[in-house]
């Protein structure tokens, strides 16, 4: 089966070779969702909180592109520069499965840099 590219102006853009996410055999990989702002690619603010949102307000909308939902979602990791802030992010991370019974399966990896100094950085795997 080939790739199906998918792709939303309700997400942060491509900055580079590389799609927001691919479907391949039923299962979406999205590439990193970062804290940008759709349209002007701009980082939504230097506050960890606020590009927590914008990132998982950029994956909610790659996997309404895909016909999807959070609970389509069987695996997410987190990239972070600041490890020492996870009950802030766990916290925004929570409320977008308010609701639901079952949570994907999650990573929480530290780093020292992300692109365009973002503090955040998202990955997923789902599938319908």
């Amino acid at each position: 089966m080939n790739n199906q590219i998918i792709k939303t102006d309700q997400s942060s853009p491509a900055f580079g070779p590389f799609s927001q996410a691919v479907m391949k055999d039923g299962l979406l990989y999205t590439s990193g969702l970062m804290p940008f702002v759709p349209g002007s690619g701009d980082l939504v603010s230097n506050d960890l909180e606020e590009q927590m949102h914008q990132a998982m307000r950029n994956m909610k909308a790659v996997l309404a592109a895909a016909d999807m939902t959070m609970e389509d979602l069987i695996l997410v990791t987190i990239y972070t520069t600041d490890m020492q802030e996870f009950a802030t992010l766990n916290k925004v991370y929570a409320s977008y499965f308010a609701g639901l019974s079952v949570y994907p399966s999650r990573a929480a990896v530290g780093v020292s840099a992300l692109a365009k100094a973002a503090r955040i950085e998202l990955t997923a795997i789902a599938k319908k």
